[in-house]
């Protein structure tokens, strides 16, 4: 999972020190226990199923960057959350999002954890009952 939790920070343009010892390796891995012992726990199962996978790699990464957002390490400024078009033409038919252009970055990381995060509804269907 550590490969795939730094490929989606990669492709978010989160970078990532490759030093074994630094603060961002040590991050990353305490996350992935967090995320990983949560799901379990709330699924009652040993290993996370192959159908959360993408989602518990999505609760890595927002783990990871709240984590490092607290302790300083992270500034939301540099983030980009441009959306990649806010209107589209095609002959006569024009579609504008609705993409407020007066959100901070902070509140455009908040969002952006929160849609990470995922619910504990997501685990529903992989539930198992322990005696």
């Amino acid at each position: 999972m550590y490969l795939d939790v730094v490929m989606r920070l990669s492709a978010l343009g989160v970078a990532i020190s490759s030093a074994p010892s630094s603060s961002d390796d040590m991050l990353l891995k305490h996350a992935i226990d967090k995320v990983t012992n949560h799901i379990n726990s709330q699924t009652n199962l040993l290993s996370i199923p192959n159908g959360l996978k993408e989602i518990a790699i999505d609760m890595v990464v927002g783990e990871f960057l709240l984590t490092k957002k607290a302790m300083g390490l992270l500034d939301v400024e540099t983030l980009n959350f441009e959306a990649v078009a806010k209107q589209v033409q095609d002959g006569d038919t024009n579609v504008v999002f609705a993409v407020e252009a007066n959100r901070t970055p902070e509140a455009q990381f908040e969002a952006f954890i929160l849609y990470l995060k995922h619910g504990n509804t997501d685990f529903l269907k992989y539930r198992v009952l322990t005696w």
